[in-house]
């Protein structure tokens, strides 16, 4: 269990850049945490909107539309404090 502790402990800090302080290479990172966060809103108001339109026309939604809500939802949970705690540790540097 330790092991998994420690793999789980060095992969949020690569993911984070806690070791990195070169603006060349955070500066890019954070961008691209910013656009993936940008994209993810998109596709949750695509998943939004067709839900409505899936229930105003009585469509039934197989189990992989619901599938996708889901894996949404935990890239969402992922990007956001991946991108909070880049932010907070690159400005206290």
């Amino acid at each position: 269990m330790m092991k998994i502790n420690k793999l789980a402990d060095l992969c949020w800090e690569g993911l984070t850049l806690r070791h990195v302080s070169h603006k060349e290479v955070v500066i890019p990172y954070v961008f691209f945490f910013i656009l993936t966060l940008i994209f993810e809103l998109f596709l949750s108001f695509l998943f939004l909107f067709s839900f409505f339109i899936f229930s105003s026309f009585g469509y039934k939604p197989n189990f992989q539309y619901y599938i996708s809500g889901v894996i949404l939802i935990l890239m969402f949970l992922l990007t956001l404090p991946l991108l909070i705690t880049t932010i907070k540790a690159k400005k206290e540097a």
